[in-house]
């Protein structure tokens, strides 16, 4: 079987770079697109494996970038078999003080990046008439929780995306997935922000913020192993009919999403307003 070609998106740290790193360790030629990477850098296997990866400069942000990378690809390989679109970064604040230039850069990488991303692609896999596009959604894509309203808007925008997505390319051959991951330990840290009026000392916010960002700061440190995620991207690269979504990561967590379905609204606000330590007034 000819190796699979895989551009995965946002893949210099945390999710991105742990299934980049496992796709190249399984055999798969890999363009691994990140904005820290400045200059392409090609990996290979001289293993059985024997797979490359190429970790190459990509803004999806900037749709000249995106059009560069994708015509790199199909100019050297003929084809992109596997799109995986992991690039996204969030910002921590109430929603009173994140500001609308804050949300609109959140918005541009995590939601119109993805867009234009999928745009480039998804006719090179219509004329082949095969194809799958892996989108990294979240549990806060399910869910809400205080002080992200920036990062899950947009994973709630994956999830109706990717959803009129799959049903748009069904017809070409071509499959989407979602992946909800829970909290996974990650080095991307430069990629949680904090919203520039969120922690200054006279924010009505200052007490109920800190113990949610402690909680999720907690949670990420103690989260689940990255590769475990990357594992499922390549068990579903290999499966011939894939569900539309996937939900990884801890039990609690995972228990949530589907509390989220069976309680009522206010009950389920209340278990996570509890969680996070915000008490009501």
């Amino acid at each position: 079987m000819n190796k699979k070609i895989a551009l995965v998106t946002g893949a210099s740290s945390g999710l991105g770079l742990a299934t980049a790193n496992h796709l190249f360790d399984k055999g798969c030629i890999v363009y691994a697109g990140a904005r820290s990477f400045k200059e392409e850098s090609t990996e290979q296997k001289p293993d059985s494996g024997n797979g490359t990866i190429h970790r190459t400069y990509l803004d999806v942000t900037d749709e000249a970038s995106i059009i560069r990378l994708v015509k790199q690809i199909i100019k050297r390989e003929g084809r992109i078999d596997v799109l995986v679109n992991c690039a996204a970064y969030l910002v921590l604040g109430s929603v009173e003080e994140t500001g609308i230039e804050e949300y609109k850069k959140v918005i541009d990488t995590n939601i119109y990046g993805t867009i234009k991303v999928c745009r480039q692609v998804v006719p090179l896999m219509r004329e082949k008439k095969a194809g799958l596009i892996i989108n990294f959604s979240s549990l806060m894509g399910v869910f809400g929780i205080p002080f992200q309203s920036a990062y899950t808007a947009t994973k709630f925008a994956i999830e109706g995306l990717s959803e009129c997505l799959s049903m748009e390319v069904k017809k070409f051959g071509i499959k989407v997935v979602m992946i909800e991951p829970g909290d996974h330990r990650s080095s991307s840290i430069k990629y949680r922000l904090r919203a520039q009026n969120a922690e200054i000392a006279t924010s009505p916010y200052t007490s109920y913020y800190k113990k949610a960002v402690d909680i999720m700061e907690h949670d990420e440190a103690n989260g689940s192993d990255p590769y475990g995620v990357a594992g499922l991207v390549f068990k579903i690269i290999n499966k011939r009919k894939p569900k539309l979504r996937y939900t990884i990561g801890r039990f609690d967590q995972r228990l949530s999403a589907v509390l989220k379905k069976i309680l009522p609204g206010r009950m389920f606000e209340s278990i996570i307003m509890d969680y996070y330590k915000q008490e009501e007034i």
